[in-house]
């Protein structure tokens, strides 16, 4: 079957004719029903009813041979564009994401044809990348689509698109990230979304469970050490009466001895979260170091103090201080002949009015021993000075 064409700059009836024969080639139609219904809407000039006709009939498209799929889609697309049917294209793209597996690599690339061809402030852009998320969860393949992931904020911006349709594609990507094996990912992307809720109580009770679950998740990954950013979030502050709520102040500012005392009042608390309990307390251990750290910096721990800190044998205190090094939480060293830690530098958990008043004590005792230094020096010159005019008077 000789299907093989070149598809150049055309009028735009010469395209569609073009593309109506090819794909009656493609079907092996010898009556070329197609080419003829084409040619008699082109010829009463429906130009609107001959796009829905090849829409219509793109799926035989997606029998094309290799090295013609993409420009046989391509035709079709400029056809379809120079309509700005947003049905039209997404009858499209629905028919491009069908049967994921099979020409996958050729579907994302007429599908990035599409999105790069359209302006970039087009609204369609939000239907065509939806289809290529589509195509890459359908094809197990989401790292196809994440290096793109970091420009989605800018990219609604862009488009222009509504509230509701913002909503639905942050959801969209943070439980497709979620569901592929991209945890991380998807906390940012559902963190995103319970942001776009304000302080309206209807709006923020029917985000409960969706708050519930970014606490949960930011509690669950081993590398999310930082609960700030979680109290900017109306949908999670209004959690305040919850449970959930009393965990994530815990891991936020508490210590072993919180989460102990948490544990022991509400024992199925943890479990029932979806958490696992081991886990949760290795995560408070690291917190809790790092807290004790960052109130003790350059003062010598003993192995004893952090022990009980963590409420662990001092046997294990330098695999702990390794690991809340490791952890990106602290800097410090080990000294295992005397069994002290030196801390020089400690993350704070929170920064609110303690953090402030810790930190203007300690600017206040760097200003006095300053203070003391330069009077050491100012004495050491005069004491210089004299010496000097002794020699010179004695000579």
């Amino acid at each position: 079957m000789a299907t093989e064409m070149i598809f150049i700059d055309a009028p735009s009836q010469v395209q569609a004719a073009e593309l109506a024969s090819y794909i009656s080639a493609l079907r092996a139609d010898e009556s070329e029903a197609l080419v003829k219904e084409v040619a008699t809407l082109l010829e009463d000039k429906k130009d609107t009813e001959t796009v829905k006709v090849l829409v219509r009939e793109s799926k035989t498209l997606l029998e094309a041979p290799e090295k013609e799929f993409e420009s046989a889609h391509n035709l079709l697309v400029a056809i379809v564009l120079r309509e700005n049917d947003k049905a039209d294209v997404e009858s499209v793209l629905k028919t491009l994401i069908t049967e994921p597996t099979q020409k996958t690599a050729l579907k994302f690339k007429v599908l990035s044809n599409i999105f790069n061809i359209l302006p970039a402030n087009s609204p369609l852009r939000l239907a065509v990348f939806t289809a290529i998320v589509d195509l890459a969860v359908a094809s197990d393949d989401m790292d196809l689509v994440l290096p793109q992931l970091q420009y989605v904020p800018s990219w609604i911006n862009e488009w222009g698109v509504g509230l509701e349709a913002e909503r639905t594609l942050l959801l969209s990507l943070a439980d497709r990230l979620k569901n592929s094996g991209n945890p991380y990912q998807s906390l940012e992307f559902l963190l995103k979304y319970l942001t776009t809720f304000n302080n309206h109580a209807s709006e923020l009770d029917s985000q409960k469970s969706h708050a519930t679950r970014g606490i949960v998740e930011s509690i669950a990954l081993p590398e999310v050490l930082n609960f700030e950013n979680l109290l900017k979030v109306d949908a999670i502050q209004h959690l305040k009466a919850e449970k959930v709520y009393g965990v994530l102040s815990v891991f936020m500012s508490g210590n072993v001895q919180d989460y102990r005392a948490l544990v022991s009042k509400d024992a199925g608390l943890i479990k029932g979260l979806g958490l696992d309990e081991e886990e949760a307390l290795r995560k408070i251990r690291l917190l809790s170091l790092a807290s004790l750290g960052s109130e003790n910096l350059a003062r010598e721990l003993s192995y004893q103090e952090i022990a009980k800190a963590l409420e662990v044998d001092e046997a294990e205190v330098e695999l702990w201080v390794i690991d809340v090094i490791r952890a990106g939480l602290v800097e410090a060293k080990l000294n295992q002949v005397s069994r002290i830690v030196i801390i020089s530098r400690s993350i704070y958990r929170t920064f609110g009015t303690p953090q402030w008043q810790q930190l203007s004590q300690r600017l206040s005792g760097w200003k006095q021993s300053l203070a003391e230094i330069l009077q050491v020096l100012a004495n050491a010159k005069l004491t210089s000075a004299a010496v000097s005019t002794a020699v010179i008077t004695n000579n």
